[in-house]
């Protein structure tokens, strides 16, 4: 407790670096574009609407009913896929800062994070007025919303934590890792009714720990309904595990990551 406590006023003291990060983060991402920042929204949305198109033929679903279940399902893999990809390379590409001065170095993913978590933010914008128009109801359920983010970014951060760590140590994992993603993203039901799998693949779906954080944003974006009280629970119980072992993996190898880079 007294470990955290300090941490936590040394990642306060820095408060103004980290922002530096997350503001360096989001500009270097886009310079020299043309459009800059809108590919944050432009290029999610051009992607879910080929999908979109594909399989609610391919379903055979109207295509008005078929996106607002896919683009209110994408909101929470865009964001943790992004934290994830994003911060298995978070200590490497700061290796010169990490060797020249003293920084906490949990500011590096947590940057990662926080510019990762705005970009969901803002594409959520966009996706939330296209849901709207496209037939998705606006209730009281959508007061539940920003629970969800703060569950997710918990999340996110926590799997972050760790990949960044153990990418230091085993630089293939940096490639392995989008291979994972690939084959975790078809086994989330984004694009699919979680009934629709059977067998082997709907067991890998059930112990998937994604599944409970799309659930809590399609049931108030796409059903107008609060989510499930074990979505909830199980998105709450996913999130304070992944944080929790992601600050004791990086914690206890802190210390060393200076002499792997």
């Amino acid at each position: 407790m007294v470990e955290m406590t300090g941490r936590w006023s040394e990642l306060q003291a820095n408060g103004y670096v980290l922002w530096q990060l997350v503001r360096q983060q989001l500009i270097l991402r886009y310079r020299r574009t043309v459009i800059g920042y809108f590919w944050t929204l432009v290029n999610p949305l051009l992607m879910m609407s080929v999908t979109a198109v594909v399989f609610s033929a391919l379903f055979k679903v109207p295509l008005r009913e078929y996106a607002v279940f896919l683009f209110s399902g994408m909101i929470a893999w865009n964001s943790f896929s992004s934290t994830v990809s994003q911060s298995c390379q978070a200590l490497i590409q700061n290796e010169g800062l990490i060797k020249k001065i003293y920084l906490p170095k949990l500011l590096f993913p947590l940057s990662v994070s926080m510019g990762a978590a705005i970009d969901s933010v803002l594409s959520f914008i966009a996706l939330f007025v296209i849901i709207m128009v496209l037939g998705g109801e606006f209730s009281w359920a959508l007061v539940i919303l920003p629970l969800s983010f703060l569950l997710l970014f918990a999340f996110s951060l926590g799997v972050g934590l760790v990949m960044s760590v153990m990418t230091v140590f085993f630089r293939d994992l940096v490639y392995i890792i989008n291979i994972i993603l690939q084959a975790m993203f078809f086994l989330t039901p984004i694009m699919y009714e979680k009934t629709m799998l059977t067998g082997p693949a709907a067991f890998l779906m059930k112990v998937n720990p994604l599944v409970p954080f799309v659930d809590i944003f399609r049931s108030p974006l796409a059903h107008a309904t609060l989510p499930d009280g074990s979505s909830l629970l199980l998105a709450a119980l996913s999130a304070c595990l992944s944080l929790g072992i992601g600050l004791l993996v990086f914690i206890l190898n802190e210390k060393k990551i200076v002499y792997r880079l």
